[in-house]
């Protein structure tokens, strides 16, 4: 019970008993409850503060409130002594500026963005009104009352202007006479003819100076935050196009101004990175914004101080950016002076650069007017051990008008117009090529490098149409008139005509680069891997990317005879084999330094030239380069042979030892997809051409002796890549469960019948699939149906092989045709390409590579471009003469057609026979309604051979390319180009060497000094080359010499005696590569019985 007092009573303990207490706790005790105490008051004091904060701001909020209230009632009054005002006097103007003044600072006391935005859209319409006779605006009124009313009223605009800027970006609903009103003040205080004064210099200062005030407050990015939320679709919105010319206005009267710099930043960094912003106004907006635009200025600015606000934009931005200026650039071009057009390429080059690679090319894929990528590898490609791995394409999707915009950039006419108004160096410098010419000057060479550099890279699949224009451009031919001191040419107006291939490479081989790599190639000492790190050579490292780019393209259309003609070729036949040195060695030091070259870094720390790339341009030049020199040779003898000494007895070796190591793991990948392989399942098949390629990928990295072997294999002598490839094979052999050594069991059995070689060997072989490695039994039916005499020891097989290749490779049989030349390649027809037809080819491919597999040399030429393409490879227009030379001479003729393109009536079509009637298929999309012109001719051309050389044959040579890789691996065979590989599989063309014969025999109860080896010997040396042919068939079943030489033989080719009896003739065994030989006492007898053996081809049961 509460008896008054507010003191708690003591505890008494009645009990007598004293308690004992723990004085620590205790003394926790009565802290606990000192804290608890503490909290209590704070709480209170807390509780107070809040409640005073919420009556001030309650107060507060009703004196705003009032304030409102007052000022709703002001404005009003104000509306209206403004409409009854008929003529402005002193009075009348100190009146109204003091009313202005009032609901201004007013304002200030009670303004809330979310509440007052239509009292501060009230106010700048109530200052934009007109007053008086004279319609002067209400805002211009204080500047003409007494010099404290202007003072203080600038001091408020002052205030007023930011908050406006701010709100004007922040609002995110306006109402289109919402934004005009405040645009309407914006555009009232920075136009001169606001401010009636008889000093025009006081006007101008007046706008410039809230101009300024505009800017320092933000204007730009609150334009761009308020131009962003209109939609494209709405570009009749009047709003958009008075906001631009805003921005412009304000930029332009800070020229010549401290704050130029930051006002132009800022208006390319918001103003000019609003998306599509051409497409956003109508066309009377845009017209009055492109020809007020300071495009000269701006264009100036940015590549003089501003490379550092570029290179910091966010990548979002980037794109935009570089669409606008192309946009608004593009035109102005042609008329730009040197300077502007020097300033003009920088920016391009650096926005370029700054491009996020992946959303170009991926929007890129979807242009109308694709074009194939021309790489030398073409399917190849995706296998092309230890190339460059490609980045991901971005998710981001790039709109389709942007894409438009940004195709300007490689348009033809915009990059004649840009290089041909390039500023000219007024020195006269000596080409490689002897001829005094007007070059570019240092600084626009490397910018142009850049700039083209970046096209190329970034529009990858418009690389075609941008070499192809830059092909013939030549300098000089569009120059412009000069004035004052120049040279004797320029003083004349005397035209000058310089390629641009010959230039760029004038400038690469006055580098200190290209300086050291020829002194290395002289001293045969090795490049070093710090002339790829260096700093000092980045430029010098693109001009050689560059070069490689577009001498790459030349070579594309460019046909033999002109390669050769010095004339034509715009490098001379000297200069392109030193560039093929430089390049050859260039391309061996990227991939034998693979370990220590990150491939994504950049060359040198330039902008964007990644090491990746370097290597693979300057391998794809070298190539090039090989193929036109192994065609028609044009190189010195060892040429392509690396400068640097190199070990080959240790490379041997230890690149065996990788390819061993690398083959476990791939027959680990393997394992399981092997037998279902056998079952000829399509989705196995895929998976294990996936699970190669992720393999690959990194197969420079992990063995750079193998990258060197797959990519650039010319520089290592080609009998030592033969001697790699047998080692190789019998890796395979040993690690093959039931081939290493001989096993009776054989994988495979045949009976085939003679008359039907490749019906019956598809029928029984084709299934095997890669087992086809191991040892097949072949038994042959005669014509009467009776098994041939004879064991096969591997004999038989031979035999069969040859057979079966004599019979599938007949162009009557239909699956192969012959060139002019008699070389065998697919038949292009639509027939060829059923699914029955290219499993024949399939298996085709099969016995081939079981051929290579065994080193069994077979009787079959084809023709260059087939090879090529079986190797993965592209063909080129310099392959067509071996197919169609009338095609050929046609597209040669139009290449060099100057004009009158129209009487030849040519489209983007070709025509072809199938079953008797003629079909037209478009080479490109909507190729029919698109004609050749002296423009597109050159890709017209391409296509072309392109369609001929590739496409038509694509499918055949794909299903080859699938049965041959299974017993051959891939990198085993590019190991060699078309030439090489016919070798590999035809032998030598080469006439049968007595001298290397006589070297290789071993004799069995014979010996060399017998009479009937000498008869023997005497009568081979007699016959004529066919003649030593058909002994070197008879004996081993080829009648061309092994690639090595006899010595390569295994077993070595071995003449028996045969015992005493001379009416029998001479018999061989192929499977042992054994000749048995009567002992014939007679040279004449000899010679009839050795000649009738060797022409009979009787087969097994001539023994």
């Amino acid at each position: 019970m509460f008896d008054g007092s507010f003191k708690s009573k003591r505890t008494i303990n009645l009990g007598g008993n004293k308690q004992q207490v723990d004085k620590q706790k205790l003394l926790r005790q009565a802290q606990e409850e000192r804290r608890i105490r503490e909290a209590e008051r704070a709480r209170l004091k807390a509780a107070e503060r809040i409640q005073a904060w919420y009556r001030g701001r309650t107060v507060a909020a009703r004196v705003r409130q009032d304030i409102r209230d007052t000022w709703d009632k002001d404005i009003i009054t104000l509306q209206h002594n403004i409409g009854s005002i008929a003529q402005l006097t002193s009075n009348i103007i100190a009146q109204l500026s003091k009313e202005a003044e009032s609901i201004v600072q007013k304002l200030f006391l009670f303004f809330r963005p979310r509440l007052d935005h239509q009292r501060l859209v009230q106010l700048c319409s109530i200052l934009s009104l007109p007053t008086g006779s004279t319609k002067t605006r209400l805002v211009a009124i204080p500047f003409q009352s007494t010099p404290d009313q202007q003072s203080s009223w600038r001091q408020l605009l002052g205030r007023l202007l930011p908050v406006l800027v701010q709100h004007f970006g922040n609002h995110s609903n306006w109402s289109e006479q919402e934004a005009d009103a405040v645009l309407t003040l914006f555009d009232t205080l920075t136009l001169p003819e606001t401010y009636p004064s008889t000093q025009d210099t006081q006007t101008l200062l007046l706008s410039k100076h809230y101009c300024q005030t505009l800017s320092s407050a933000g204007i730009f990015p609150q334009l761009t935050r308020f131009l962003g939320r209109i939609s494209i679709d709405n570009k009749g919105q009047p709003s958009f196009g008075r906001a631009l010319l805003l921005a412009v206005r304000i930029l332009r009267a800070s020229e010549q101004t401290q704050g130029h710099t930051e006002s132009a930043d800022q208006f390319v960094s918001n103003i000019l990175t609003v998306p599509l912003l051409p497409n956003r106004m109508p066309i009377e907006t845009l017209s009055t914004f492109t020809s007020r635009l300071p495009l000269d200025a701006i264009l100036l600015h940015l590549s003089k101080s501003s490379h550092a606000a570029l290179t910091s934009l966010p990548q979002y931005k980037v794109t935009p950016l570089l669409a606008n200026i192309l946009a608004f650039g593009y035109q102005r071009v042609a008329r730009m002076s040197s300077t502007v057009s020097n300033a003009y390429l920088h920016v391009l080059t650096t926005l370029l650069g700054l491009v996020p690679r992946d959303s170009i090319e991926s929007a890129s894929k979807h242009a109308v007017d694709d074009d194939e990528d021309m790489d030398d590898i073409e399917w190849r490609s995706e296998d092309l051990p230890g190339s460059s791995p490609k980045s991901p394409l971005s998710t981001a999707k790039l709109d389709p008008k942007m894409m438009k915009w940004l195709a300007l950039a490689y348009d033809s006419n915009h990059l004649n117009d840009i290089l041909g108004s390039i500023e000219k160096s007024t020195t006269v410098a000596t080409t490689a090529t002897g001829n005094t010419q007007d070059v570019l000057s240092a600084g626009s060479v490397v910018e142009i490098t850049h700039l083209l550099l970046n096209l190329i890279t970034l529009f990858p699949s418009h690389k075609i149409n941008i070499l192809s224009n830059l092909m013939y451009f030549k300098f000089g031919s569009k120059a412009k008139a000069t004035s004052g001191a120049g040279t004797a040419q320029a003083t004349s107006g005397k035209a000058l005509s310089v390629s641009i291939i010959t230039i760029f490479l004038d400038a690469f081989t006055s580098t200190t680069l290209y300086q050291q790599l020829l002194q290395s190639m002289q001293r045969d000492t090795p490049l070093s891997v710090q002339l790829v790190t260096d700093q000092g050579h980045a430029k010098a490292w693109n001009l050689l990317a560059f070069v490689a780019e577009l001498y790459c393209q030349i070579l594309v259309t460019m046909g033999d005879d002109e390669f050769y003609d010095e004339k034509k070729n715009p490098i001379g036949l000297q200069s392109v084999i030193t560039l093929a040195s430089v390049v050859r060695d260039v391309a061996f030091l990227l991939w034998w330094n693979d370990n220590s070259l990150n491939m994504e870094s950049n060359v040198g720390g330039s902008m964007n030239l990644k090491v990746g790339y370097l290597r693979d341009i300057v391998t794809k030049l070298t190539r090039q380069l090989h193929a036109r020199d192994s065609r028609k040779v044009f190189c010195p003898k060892d040429h392509w042979l690396l400068s640097m000494p190199l070990d080959m007895t240790a490379f041997k070796r230890a690149v065996i030892q990788d390819e061993e190591s690398l083959s476990r793991d791939q027959d680990i990948d393997e394992h399981d997809g092997d037998d279902i392989i056998m079952t000829d399942s399509e989705h196995v098949r895929v998976q294990r051409s996936i699970n190669r390629r992720q393999r690959t990928s990194q197969l420079a990295r992990l063995s750079p002796r193998l990258g060197v072997l797959n990519n650039i294999p010319f520089v290592i002598r080609f009998e030592d890549r033969v001697s790699i490839f047998r080692a190789f094979v019998e890796s395979d052999r040993q690690r093959s469960a039931g081939m290493a050594g001989y096993h009776p069991n054989a994988v495979g059995h045949a009976q085939v019948h003679r008359g039907s070689v490749f019906e019956d060997g598809y029928e029984h072989l084709n299934h095997l699939g890669p087992k086809l490695k191991g040892r097949i039994a072949i038994s042959f039916i005669d014509q009467y149906g009776m098994p041939e005499a004879g064991i096969d020891g591997g004999g038989v097989f031979k035999e069969f092989l040859t057979s079966l290749v004599l019979q599938a490779f007949d162009t009557n049989y239909g699956l192969f045709m012959n060139t002019s030349d008699q070389l065998l390649y697919p038949n292009p027809h639509q027939f060829a390409q059923e699914r029955t037809q290219l499993k024949h080819y399939e298996f085709l491919g099969r016995i081939l590579g079981k051929a290579l597999y065994e080193g069994i040399l077979i009787d079959a030429a084809f023709a260059g471009f087939f090879l090529s393409k079986c190797l993965g490879q592209v063909n080129y227009l310099d392959d067509l003469p071996s197919l169609d030379p009338v095609l050929y001479r046609g597209l040669m003729f139009l290449k060099n057609q100057a004009e009158d393109f129209q009487a030849l009536s040519l489209n983007f079509t070709v025509d072809d026979e199938e079953l008797g009637q003629t079909v037209s298929k478009e080479l490109i999309p909507n190729g029919t309604n698109i004609m050749v012109t002296r423009e597109n001719r050159i890709r017209y051309i391409y296509l072309m051979a392109h369609y001929r050389l590739n496409t038509q044959i694509d499918r055949q040579c794909r299903a080859f390319f699938q049965g041959l890789s299974d017993l051959i691996d891939p990198k085993w065979l590019w190991m060699f180009n078309q030439q090489e590989l016919q070798v590999m599989l035809g032998g030598a063309q080469t006439g049968i060497s007595l001298k290397d014969l006589q070297q290789n025999v071993v004799y069995s109860n014979f010996e060399r000094t017998d009479p009937t080896i000498e008869y023997f010997w005497s009568v081979v040396e007699e016959m004529n080359e066919e003649d030593r042919r058909l002994l070197v068939k008879f004996v081993t079943s080829c009648a061309r010499p092994p690639l090595l030489g006899f010595a390569e033989l295994n077993p070595k080719l071995c003449i028996r005696n045969a015992g005493q009896e001379e009416d029998r003739l001479p018999t061989s065994s192929t499977c042992m590569n054994l000749l048995k030989l009567p002992a014939f006492k007679s040279r004449q007898r000899l010679k009839e019985k050795l000649l009738y053996a060797i022409h009979s081809e009787a087969g097994f049961n001539l023994s």
